[in-house]
């Protein structure tokens, strides 16, 4: 099969790139395992823009506070908004973003270089070893030692492990990183969370109860939180959100659905719904737990609802759910392929009701 041009051009620029990086960062024989004991500062690089596999993190999060609680976690991700929802982890100190556009603005490209040179790590790990922008934000920061997983590729790593692909799920795949520090890998499934706080569920709860009152619907009324959006192909159309609807409604009325909308969503998908929105996606996660249910296909705020411990009805129709779906016992992953959507909505009300018994 015959290369086309941009990816030539893009593997010949990272080659460029990375034989930059090697000859500023020298790198001797890659060790395989650290002192827990004597690592109190770690950043964690994970330059990405998507809200799940920013999600994705918090079991790696969580599982170095459980072995490391004297160990302090900052983060550095691609988008803003997404970091903002690791930034109340207990554990977590900072969380540092990096614009998409930062090469193309050279004064906030200093400056970043700046910030990541002044704090002081004692290790920093890679996420994603290999790859070329992970590569250069490990580069930049001051770390004494650098960690993550083998590649074959050039890399800045002081220590690192193999990934023996011991995991299925995208959210555990990460925890193979505890080997760095000889911790015993987790015996049993550990969930996505985002650690919320207590005052972050009880304002949540109240959120949700102003929402309904303001509608003059009853505070013990079933609610489902239904987000409409996902990338690509895995959107599921309008048209099929209606018919569940209205199949969801004969079959009982006095359920309420909350669409939550969104830079991408803007109106609601009918008269008959709710409608709720909050850019603060911690706020967001919280007022999904406090619904019934959470229901949507395969997407950022998906994982984002099962982070926050809600009880969520994931439909996926593309990605494979053993690697995207839900965790948990609380929550269920459908493959909707084959199915209406008068029938999704009979297993819609089937979910609601395990809650309600």
């Amino acid at each position: 099969m015959k290369i086309p041009l941009h990816t030539k051009l893009r593997r010949a620029f990272r080659g460029y790139l990375y034989a930059i990086i090697s000859k500023i960062v020298h790198v001797g024989e890659v060790q395989s395992s650290l002192d827990k004991s004597k690592i109190n500062k770690i950043v964690i690089i994970r330059p990405n823009y998507r809200i799940g596999n920013i999600i994705f993190l918090t079991p790696l999060i969580n599982e170095i506070k459980k072995a490391m609680p004297q160990a302090k976690v900052d983060v550095i991700v691609g988008m803003k908004l997404a970091g903002e929802i690791l930034q109340g982890m207990p554990n977590v100190e900072n969380v540092q973003s990096i614009p998409r556009a930062l090469l193309l603005h050279p004064i906030e490209l200093y400056r970043f270089i700046k910030d990541a040179r002044k704090e002081e790590y004692d290790v920093a790990i890679n996420i994603s070893s290999g790859s070329l922008s992970s590569e250069i934000v490990t580069s930049l920061v001051n770390a004494k030692y650098k960690a993550g997983f083998e590649t074959k590729n050039f890399t800045t790593l002081t220590h690192a492990v193999k990934k023996e692909k011991l995991y299925q799920h995208s959210g555990h795949q990460t925890l193979e990183l505890l080997k760095l520090f000889d911790i015993a890998l987790p015996s049993k499934e550990t969930l996505l969370d985002i650690q919320l706080s207590d005052e972050e569920i009880d304002n949540a709860k109240e959120e949700l109860q102003r929402l309904l009152q303001e509608n003059s619907i009853a505070k013990n009324t079933k609610v489902i939180a239904l987000f409409r959006n996902a990338r690509f192909d895995k959107k599921i159309p309008d048209a099929w959100w209606q018919e569940w609807f209205d199949s969801l409604k004969k079959l009982d009325k006095s359920v309420v659905v909350v669409d939550i909308l969104s830079p991408d969503i803007v109106t609601k998908l009918n008269d008959d719904v709710l409608e709720y929105s909050n850019k603060n996606l911690r706020a967001l996660g919280a007022f999904f737990r406090a619904c019934d249910i959470y229901v949507s296909a395969d997407t950022g705020p998906l994982h984002l609802a099962s982070a926050s411990g809600a009880r969520v009805l994931a439909l996926f129709n593309k990605t494979n759910a053993a690697v995207y779906g839900t965790l948990g016992s609380k929550s269920k992953t459908v493959d909707i392929n084959g199915l209406s959507a008068k029938e999704v909505a009979s297993l819609t009300e089937n979910f609601l009701l395990k809650d309600h018994l």
